[in-house]
């Protein structure tokens, strides 16, 4: 059975100190046939480190380098948009079409180059110049970026091609990507074509990096670390609020997307009006997406 590696300081790092694990095709109940690794701290450490003199590199660089590498990124996306779908259905059991290959990767690409744009023309910055005051204030980058993502968006919202990715990414941050155990193989992939477009346009070994899967004490430790500077996370609510905790003790800047469960109320004057459209839409929600809407 194949064993996929961990993406650390530019290379292919043999990892899994702590273990493997595999994922199931929802669709078949079958085992897939690669593994993946769990990191120990020596593994993260050294993710840590390259990230650490990455950002000693490109602290000061200019916009336009992370626009380049954002803009070939979705170009390279774009052009494997079919076996890219085709993978995350076999991991994820959502369709190829149209929610994946007509929808979510196509989503993403727009995501990375609307970050690239941003990057470019630094937007993000947010500028301030008070006359009357005598202050002038701008965004500046963190430093070293931990990004996680969740299960049931595994390229827009993933940590190595997603929202919090492509943004951190614009602002010049070295990003740290810590993979859903849902979809490795999809996130591998991805890695792939980040790792091409590092190489492709000249950004320095830890600038991107991919880590699948870890203790969570390993993890609040990473989180922890003074390495890390800030952190983008979608998930579950437990494990948000005990990264908020670690977060806010350190006085980290942490953003959270977290589940919930939101309530639905259904006036008697639209039962009465259009029960069928009703029926029909609250259906569609709770299903589309397998029930993610």
């Amino acid at each position: 059975m194949t064993i996929r590696n961990c993406y650390i300081n530019g290379q292919w790092a043999n990892a899994g100190s702590a273990g493997t694990f595999t994922t199931i095709n929802p669709a078949t109940g079958q085992q897939m046939p690669v593994k993946f690794p769990i990191s120990d701290w020596e593994e993260i450490s050294s993710a840590l480190l390259a990230a650490k003199n990455c950002w000693q590199i490109i602290c000061d660089w200019p916009g336009q380098r992370f626009a380049d590498f954002l803009n070939h990124y979705a170009a390279l996306i774009e052009q494997n948009i079919l076996p890219l779908a085709e993978i995350a259905n076999s991991e994820t059991g959502l369709p190829v079409d149209p929610r994946l290959k007509s929808g979510e990767i196509p989503r993403t690409i727009q995501q990375l180059r609307l970050a690239a744009k941003s990057a470019a023309i630094g937007s993000w910055r947010n500028p301030v110049i008070d006359t009357k005051n005598k202050t002038r204030s701008m965004l500046n980058p963190l430093g070293p970026v931990l990004v996680f993502g969740p299960n049931n968006f595994p390229f827009a919202y993933n940590s190595i091609s997603g929202g919090d990715f492509a943004s951190a990414i614009a602002a010049g941050n070295p990003v740290i990507a810590k993979g859903h155990p849902s979809h490795p193989e999809t996130t591998f992939k991805l890695a792939e074509l980040a790792k091409q477009s590092c190489e492709e346009t000249g950004m320095p070994a830890g600038f991107i990096q991919l880590i699948y899967h870890m203790s969570p004490e390993l993890g609040m430790k990473l989180i922890a670390d003074p390495v890390i500077k800030g952190i983008g996370f979608t998930g579950s609510r437990q494990s948000g609020v005990r990264i908020k905790e670690v977060a806010d003790k350190l006085g980290k800047p942490v953003y959270l997307e977290m589940s919930s469960i939101n309530p639905v109320v259904i006036l008697p004057g639209a039962i009465k009006e259009r029960l069928t459209e009703v029926v029909s839409e609250f259906t569609s929600s709770c299903l589309m997406g397998t029930g993610q809407f």
